[in-house]
């Protein structure tokens, strides 16, 4: 394996930002790779993919530990996330074993990306209401958390970007009001892990991993993201997610102008 400092450095920050808020290890990292070291974009997302799947075990095993998961709300989410995931790999390997042109996944992802950038904005500025004790509110419906993890997984297969931004949006919308961001970053953490494991698989059996790269990005980020999953529940949260949709929204520019 070739190393790569420059990417084992930039994964390290992502791995601590992925920690932190549960968000960037597609959305930030696969535009980075495009843009600025010039990976194909299907072995941009199935490698980030895997490189994700791993992470955000790392991520997800400390916050289980702390007991930071809701594991009632997670459940349904993860069988439409895993049939949502299935189709869009289906889609994206479809594609690249009949020798299609398959730069247009690059336009998907910066339209991920950016509804990813717009729902962090939407949630760290907008005003908070009165709050509930964590509990107070009712169940979510479970077709609502089925049809809604199905969409994300959808998104992820196809352009490894959704289970963070998108995943965290959907998670504030379905639980109580008043639960602890330290909660929610969990929760999206093991959110991510089978949606991305099935995707990732189905890439990997298609030969369109690239495992070098792979080594180079996790290399950083395993570090990166048990620190910050250390340190979520110690960290304010609104600076912090107006930090990655700002770096988000820069990330939708690169990809286009690319």
């Amino acid at each position: 394996m070739e190393f790569l400092p420059l990417v084992s450095a930039l994964a390290a920050v992502v791995g601590l930002l992925v920690g932190l808020t549960g968000v960037g290890a597609g959305a930030l990292m696969t535009p980075i790779l495009i843009v600025g070291f010039g990976v194909s974009p299907p072995v941009a997302i199935a490698t980030d993919l895997l490189y994700a799947t791993i992470t955000k075990t790392v991520g997800g095993a400390a916050h289980m530990r702390a007991g930071h998961i809701q594991w009632k709300l997670l459940r349904p989410l993860w069988w439409g996330g895993i049939f949502g995931a299935l189709v869009g790999a289906a889609v994206v390997v479809t594609f690249v074993h009949s020798d299609s042109v398959v730069d247009w996944l690059t336009y998907p992802l910066a339209a991920i990306v950016a509804l990813a950038a717009i729902s962090l904005f939407r949630r760290h500025w907008r005003a908070t209401g009165p709050e509930q004790r964590e509990g107070d509110a009712a169940p979510p419906h479970r077709a609502i958390a089925v049809s809604g993890g199905a969409g994300i997984g959808l998104a992820v297969s196809l352009t490894s970007v959704g289970a963070g931004a998108l995943g965290m949006a959907l998670l504030t919308k379905l639980s109580p009001r008043g639960t602890p961001p330290h909660k929610l970053v969990g929760t999206d953490l093991l959110l991510a892990i089978p949606i991305a494991l099935m995707a990732s698989g189905a890439y990997l059996m298609a030969g369109i991993v690239d495992l070098s790269l792979l080594g180079n990005l996790l290399v950083g980020s395993l570090p990166g993201v048990v620190i910050g999953s250390l340190l979520s529940s110690k960290m304010p949260g609104r600076p912090l997610g107006l930090l990655v949709a700002g770096a988000l929204s820069v990330a939708v520019v690169a990809l286009l102008l690319s």
